[in-house]
């Protein structure tokens, strides 16, 4: 047989060709793999996913996901002990950083799936009373408990202005029905709104299902007229006991007592309320004033001093927050 020139080259063609249907895939396949997939020897978790592609990743990722799940839980009280019963951190696996982070790890790397935590709203902090923040750093809170006073919040508001300071207000459910108007300019001013109860009612010598009504119609009215969720509760006049902080606790409220007390409604001499801030001042402090006179004198004298010496005021809620 005669094979001529023209016949080698067909021959030649029909054999590339049946080897490309063949193999082609599998061809194309490896070069994906290997310059566009996880590199060999690479594991997550023990498992491994090397030349494994990007959408092959994420189901294997996501299956991976659920078993590392964990349910974050808020802190409870116990009723029947009068304990604690801690809270519990949750995780979620960030899928798209983990794929991202296969996808560019070296050559027999061994990688761990990438979590996310999720933090409880209540913790085993919210069912102690706090009477001061961190000391860590400069900051103090200015706290101002509101139940009457009101010719005097409208200039207290101008010098918290102008001296660019947020402080946490907290007045009763009853005051913020009585003067929804000045309840909402403290909010827009971008002061914090705490929770000072529904009536200035004594905590300690209520029941629990009482304690929740007074701190829940506080709430309620405030949310109503301010559009703010108050985070913290300042117990009418100071008084409580560890139901009031336990039920404050389970309704979302850390307790919040003062470090410094002005002592101005007695209404001293303004000189008398700068002394009682400033001689005890300190890093996280906390700081109760009332709408008064005397106080909205010494106001700008505290202030000016705060900011010379280095502090600076912050929300109740972000002092308790570090």
């Amino acid at each position: 047989m005669i094979i001529t020139k023209r016949g080698l080259i067909i021959g030649a063609a029909l054999v590339i060709c049946l080897a490309l249907i063949l193999f082609g895939p599998t061809l194309v396949s490896r070069c994906q793999r290997h310059f566009r997939g996880v590199k060999r020897g690479v594991t997550l978790e023990g498992h491994a996913v090397g030349g494994l592609l990007e959408h092959e990743l994420y189901d294997v990722v996501a299956g991976l996901a659920e078993t590392f799940r964990v349910e974050a839980s808020n802190a409870s009280w116990d009723w029947q002990t009068g304990t604690v019963r801690a809270e519990v951190v949750g995780q979620v696996v960030d899928v798209q950083s983990t794929v991202k982070a296969l996808l560019t790890a070296p050559p027999n790397s061994s990688l761990q799936l990438i979590t996310i935590e999720v933090l409880p709203s209540i913790t085993s902090t919210h069912f102690k009373p706090h009477y001061r923040g961190p000391t860590t750093e400069p900051k103090v809170a200015l706290m101002i408990n509101v139940d009457w006073g009101d010719e005097f919040i409208g200039p207290m508001l101008d010098v918290f202005s102008h001296f660019d300071v947020s402080a946490t207000w907290f007045p009763t459910g009853r005051w913020v029905l009585r003067q929804p108007d000045l309840a909402r300019e403290i909010a827009a001013q971008g002061h914090e709104i705490g929770n000072h109860g529904g009536w200035h009612g004594m905590a300690s010598e209520m029941s629990r299902s009482e304690v929740a009504r007074l701190i829940q119609e506080g709430e309620d009215a405030i949310l109503l007229t301010t559009g703010q969720k108050p985070q913290v509760f300042a117990p009418p006049a100071g008084d409580f006991n560890q139901q009031t902080v336990a039920v404050a606790a389970e309704l979302g409220y850390k307790t919040v007592l003062w470090t410094i007390d002005t002592v101005d409604w007695q209404r001293p001499a303004p000189t008398v309320i700068i002394d009682r801030v400033l001689s005890k001042l300190s890093n996280g402090a906390l700081v109760l004033m009332h709408p008064t006179q005397p106080t909205l004198e010494a106001l700008p004298v505290i202030l000016d001093h705060l900011a010379n010496r280095g502090f600076v005021c912050v929300t109740v809620g972000e002092l308790l927050a570090d």
